[in-house]
C-alpha cells in the first residue's frame, strides 16, 4: 500500500472537510466576495461618519493624488483576494509574488510625478496617526466577515491566511480612507498607508491561528 507523504495526507483530509462540512470552493470564493465587497461598503460608511469627505475630492489640482490612493490599494486588495482565495482551500497554491508588484510601480509612478510640495508627515500634526488609525478602525468589519467564511473552509496555512485576510481588509478600508484624505504627498502614500495595512495584516495573521486552526 503506497504511503502518502504528510502534506499530502493534511490536504487530502483537509479538502475532504472543506467538502463534507462546509461549502464548495466556489460558493466559499463567491462568498469572500460578497465579504469583501460588503467590508468596503462598511469602511466607507464609517470613514465618511468619522472623518467625511475630502471637500476638494475631485479638484483638478487633487484628483491624481486620490486617484493614485484608489488605485494602489485597489492593485493591494486584488492581489490579496487572489492569494486568499487560493489559500481558504486545501491544496491551493499561493500566487507568485510577483503578483504584488504592480502595487511598487504605482506608487513609484506617483512618488516620481509628484508635485504637491506636501510633506511625508502629512498637513498637519496629527495626520498620519489619524490616517493609520481610521484605517485600522475602518478594517475590522471586513476582516471580521472574511474571517467568518474562512472559518467555513479548510486551509492548511491558517497563520499565512488570516494575514492576507487582515492585508485584503486593510487594503479596502485605505481605498476608502482615499477618499477623506487630505495628504497628497506620493512618500505619505508609500509610508503611512503600508503602516496602517501592516497592522491589520498582523493582526489578522494572530486571530488566524486561532481562529482557523483545525
Amino acid at each position: 500500500m503506497s504511503t502518502l507523504k504528510t502534506d499530502d495526507l493534511i490536504n487530502s483530509l483537509a479538502s475532504q472537510a472543506g467538502t463534507a462540512n462546509g461549502p464548495s470552493p466556489r460558493k466559499l470564493h463567491s462568498a469572500l466576495a460578497g465579504s469583501a465587497l460588503a467590508g468596503l461598503i462598511t469602511a466607507v460608511m464609517i470613514i465618511l461618519v468619522l472623518v467625511g469627505p475630502r471637500i476638494d475630492l475631485i479638484a483638478m489640482n487633487t484628483a491624481p493624488a486620490t486617484f493614485f490612493k484608489v488605485i494602489t490599494m485597489l492593485a493591494a486588495g486584488i492581489a490579496a483576494f487572489k492569494t486568499l482565495r487560493e489559500l481558504a482551500i486545501a491544496g491551493g497554491n499561493a500566487p507568485s509574488w510577483l503578483i504584488f508588484v504592480p502595487i511598487l510601480v504605482i506608487i513609484a509612478v506617483r512618488i516620481i510625478t509628484d508635485q504637491s510640495g506636501s510633506s511625508w508627515l502629512g498637513a498637519a500634526p496629527l495626520a498620519a496617526p489619524i490616517c493609520v488609525a481610521t484605517i485600522i478602525v475602518a478594517s475590522l468589519p471586513a476582516l471580521g466577515l472574511v474571517m467568518y467564511f474562512l472559518r467555513k473552509g479548510a486551509t492548511v496555512h491558517p497563520g499565512k491566511t488570516g494575514a492576507f485576510a487582515g492585508m485584503l481588509a486593510g487594503a479596502l478600508a485605505a481605498m476608502a480612507y482615499a477618499i477623506a484624505c487630505r495628504n497628497d504627498a506620493g512618500l505619505f502614500l508609500l509610508i503611512w498607508y503600508p503602516i496602517a495595512v501592516g497592522i491589520v495584516t498582523a493582526l489578522g495573521a494572530a486571530i488566524g491561528r486561532r481562529m482557523l486552526a483545525w
